[in-house]
């Protein structure tokens, strides 16, 4: 399990669809702070509630769902909450290779967190580029 109330600071949340269990480990090995959707949410949370309490917290979003940006009441619960999103575009990556990808992302995402106004959406290519797709 995840540590539910990180450092005060930038911490990931991981959404659901993104967790796995060699992501979790990794983040740990890594000294990144997260929280897992798990860890706080039911599995079938309704999207606009937990992004609600991302963008309260400050969290930044790590997701596979690449529709967010497209159903017009998760974005703008996302947009009311002044969410920073980051959406993984290759859906069919290892968990190995997600956990990979993350963590050599990460320094871009805090980068990217201590510069840009949310709300925010960035993707992440499989090979570790970082493009904002949506404001």
């Amino acid at each position: 399990m995840s540590n539910a109330s990180p450092p005060e600071g930038v911490a990931l949340f991981i959404d659901r669809d993104a967790w796995s269990t060699k992501l979790d480990l990794a983040l740990r090995a890594a000294e990144i702070p997260f929280v897992a959707h798990r860890d706080l949410f039911a599995h079938d949370t309704p999207d606009v509630t937990w992004l609600a309490e991302a963008g309260r917290r400050g969290w930044l979003v790590l997701t596979r769902d690449q529709n967010i940006r497209r159903r017009p009441d998760e974005l703008k619960a996302l947009r009311d909450a002044g969410v920073l999103l980051f959406a993984l575009t290759s859906g069919n990556l290892s968990a190995q290779e997600t956990a990979d990808l993350v963590i050599s992302s990460w320094p871009k995402m805090v980068r990217i967190a201590g510069t840009t106004n949310r709300p925010a959406i960035y993707s992440i290519t499989r090979g570790g580029d970082v493009r904002r797709i949506e404001r």
